[in-house]
């Protein structure tokens, strides 16, 4: 049986729907951890490039079934300071005895996909990503996922 992972996970959703959800997130951080708007994490900037790079991968290994990611903090959590919410994106492998799949945290030696590597598989042949740009930095200020208090007419 083909691993269900492997299907879209694609789901595309009513623009109001994404504002009503984008509100709930920044309420829910407002709220529970007494962020300051302008401070809270409201998304993640990817490249095109970046996304190029791992459909590179995917295209060449008809094992891997898609991208995981982990929400990261920069630093220790402090209260006090600026606590950079990001992520981190690692490649998910049909394996058996892994019914969510393997995060392919490395490389395989001799592999391939090496050459596809952005550094050639020097890094510890590590295979986590964390090439996002944090938002509120890389963001649009003037979208509705960003701050509703002016939602666009339709």
């Amino acid at each position: 049986m083909a691993n269900p992972l492997i299907n879209s996970t694609r789901v595309i959703i009513p623009v109001d729907v994404a504002i009503a959800k984008t509100t709930y997130w920044r309420k829910f951080m407002e709220e529970t951890f007494s962020a300051d708007v302008k401070t809270v994490p409201k998304a993640v900037y990817i490249s095109r490039n970046d996304i190029m790079d791992l459909a590179k991968y995917c295209e060449n290994d008809d094992s891997l079934l898609g991208v995981r990611a982990y929400f990261t903090l920069e630093n220790e959590f402090k209260e006090t300071e600026t606590n950079q919410v990001k992520f981190v994106m690692v490649l998910v492998k049909d394996t058996p005895g892994y019914f969510n799949g393997q995060d392919l945290m490395y490389i395989p030696a001799g592999s391939e996909m090496e050459a596809l590597s952005p550094d050639g598989g020097d890094f510890d042949d590590s295979n986590v990503y964390d090439f996002t740009k944090p938002c509120p930095d890389c963001c649009d200020p003037s979208s509705p996922l960003y701050d509703n208090s002016n939602p666009p007419t339709v």
